[in-house]
């Protein structure tokens, strides 16, 4: 019920009201009171359910409010755990690292010249220098591509420009990990290699711009139907739509 049907219930009762005044006037006698008093008491309910309606009405949209209010205090507190969880790790990665020079938060993602990239909010003046790694405690995220004094950007591993030399964790296998848009793909590991679905990739340091050992994934499928190497199709165990923090560790010499 809006306000003005509530008005006009109002005005309604009014006029009843009046109405018997003047009929009890005309004909100069004086109603019942136990019948005066029925005809008046639905009248009297409705306005008081009225009024019982817009109080509720009312209590409602203050109870929504406060739900709403209550439920982006909570978002914020998950939002500070989160951070809170993963400014540490990062901080444990670097007192585990001698090699890192710097720790940058992401600024933006996206570039006009590459397909995968992000920014942070570190540079040159923080000792980054082109072709340092950035890596988070799950893995490898990229290498460094341009740098600024106080910016840098880099290109992620699962764009089709990136690659780095890999090798499988448990049999020790080599090749060479290049981006495919989502995920990434391991080239030149011969047919006769044994490759298993889960095995971990490593980088192997023989590219001499990334460190050894960095994890960078897990195998997914492979594929000997064609040519003479497998095509390993690996999953990146840093996904690029949660990376928000990065290390940047120096270039292999």
């Amino acid at each position: 019920m809006t306000k003005k049907s509530s008005i006009i219930s109002l005005i309604l009762i009014i006029t009843c009201c009046i109405f018997l005044i003047i009929y009890q006037s005309k004909n100069d006698r004086i109603l019942p009171k136990f019948y005066f008093s029925q005809l008046l008491n639905p009248l009297i309910l409705i306005k008081d359910s009225i009024k019982d309606f817009f109080l509720l009405k009312q209590e409602n949209a203050q109870l929504k409010k406060q739900i709403f209010e209550l439920s982006l205090r909570e978002n914020y507190y998950s939002s500070l755990i989160q951070e809170n969880k993963r400014l540490k790790e990062i901080l444990t990665l670097k007192e585990q690292r001698k090699d890192i020079v710097a720790i940058g938060k992401v600024i933006s993602k996206g570039s006009t010249k590459y397909l995968k990239t992000i920014w942070i909010d570190k540079g040159s003046e923080h000792g980054i220098k082109k072709d340092y790694s950035a890596l988070t405690p799950n893995g490898l995220v990229g290498k460094v591509v341009s740098v600024y004094p106080e910016s840098s950007e880099i290109l992620l591993i699962t764009d089709p420009n990136f690659s780095v030399s890999v090798r499988i964790q448990r049999s020790r296998t080599e090749g060479v990990l290049n981006g495919k848009g989502d995920n990434c793909i391991i080239k030149y590991i011969p047919l006769e290699e044994e490759v298993l679905v889960g095995d971990r990739v490593i980088t192997s340091g023989l590219d001499g711009i990334f460190p050894e050992g960095i994890i960078i994934g897990a195998v997914k499928s492979t594929d000997k139907r064609n040519g003479l190497f497998q095509i390993i199709e690996v999953i990146p165990m840093q996904p690029d739509n949660k990376i928000e923090e990065v290390a940047i560790v120096k270039r292999e010499k």
